[in-house]
């Protein structure tokens, strides 16, 4: 390479006369002198680094240590931040789950069904039934329909009422509410980060070098001469030999499957529900306790007396427990962008 600087005559213009300069004697170190056939070869003002490799970039000033945040800035000399990569990624464990689920919620209906019977519980197949069935919807207001009046015959000498069987409660609208404990704190999860930074900064340096060499900003502040290419690759069997593998970015496609809760079990409507011997509701004859597990059976003793109305409480609503599942991890976290440092050790 041939490097020719101007010299300045003083006159803001070409180049001084031959015989003034040889008349002159003047040695003036900052001016070379020019022999023709000679290179101009100017001294490397920052250091001589190996040609690249092939397959990768020229080399460039990078500095490798913790992402913590007290990686310096480019020097001076290579003040252009190419780009920033990363290594050693951790990754701490996601928080799936333990699932779980609330007691269960529902509502309850009062029975459909309130049939005599004419024998005593629990009466055989076949035994004659008289309903007295409530009306449709039924919210336990006291009520005269399906009324049976008293001293009601189904046979000599076989009164009609003996006994009387409460259809069960019905349940509806069962639910479990699931819970997740991996949301249940306020504090964020932790997710993975990079421990260590790579900073590539180029800059360029005045002066040549060897033909094999290229003349680069010096190493300092813990910068090094490195070269690098994209993807995952050996280094050079010499000159830049330490390898790092940094990455442009990392893509976490962990997830937890959704907490759900199965149907619940255990859970029961319970009501009481009074028979009357007035439409008005003003004198009970006989009081039970109904539940949506099974039919309740009361006998009526006297038997034979009439039923003239009949009323409910609310129905109570006894919840139950729901199995919970979910909460499983799947997924995994991908390394973006891989690309290969070698550096001069």
């Amino acid at each position: 390479m041939v490097i020719v600087r101007p010299i300045d005559d003083g006159e803001g213009g070409g180049a001084p006369d031959a015989g003034a300069d040889a008349d002159s004697g003047d040695e003036d170190a900052d001016v070379p002198s020019i022999i023709p056939g000679d290179d101009c070869n100017f001294e490397c003002l920052g250091d001589c680094a190996p040609f690249r490799p092939a397959g990768f970039t020229f080399p460039f000033l990078a500095w490798i240590g913790p992402n913590d945040g007290t990686a310096p800035a480019c020097p001076d000399a290579a003040p252009v931040e190419q780009y920033t990569w990363y290594a050693d990624l951790v990754i701490p464990p996601k928080p799936c789950g333990p699932c779980s689920c609330r007691p269960s919620t529902g509502a309850c209906t009062l029975p459909s069904t309130i049939t005599a019977h004419a024998a005593p519980c629990t009466p055989p197949e076949g035994t004659i039934a008289t309903p007295t069935n409530p009306p449709a919807g039924w919210d336990g207001a006291c009520t005269a329909e399906g009324a049976i009046p008293a001293d009601l015959s189904c046979g000599p000498g076989v009164p009609c009422v003996q006994s009387v069987t409460f259809g069960p409660l019905g349940v509806e609208d069962e639910t479990c509410m699931a819970v997740d404990a991996s949301n249940s704190t306020t504090v964020p999860p932790p997710v993975p980060s990079f421990s260590q930074l790579a900073r590539i900064c180029e800059g360029s340096a005045f002066g040549a070098c060897e033909s094999d060499e290229h003349c680069i900003p010096a190493e300092q502040d813990g910068f090094r001469h490195c070269v690098e290419r994209l993807g995952i690759h050996a280094c050079p069997a010499e000159d830049y030999i330490d390898r790092v593998i940094v990455y442009e970015a990392f893509e976490d496609h962990r997830t937890c499957s959704p907490c759900t809760c199965g149907a619940p079990e255990g859970s029961s409507c319970s009501a009481w529900i009074t028979l009357y011997e007035d439409a008005a509701c003003s004198a009970d004859t006989f009081k039970a306790s109904a539940s949506s597990t099974k039919p309740t059976c009361l006998d009526i003793n006297p038997e034979g007396q009439g039923i003239a109305a009949k009323a409910a409480t609310a129905p109570t609503y006894h919840a139950g427990v729901c199995e919970a599942s979910g909460g499983e991890l799947s997924g995994d976290v991908a390394l973006v962008g891989p690309r290969t440092l070698c550096c001069r050790p």
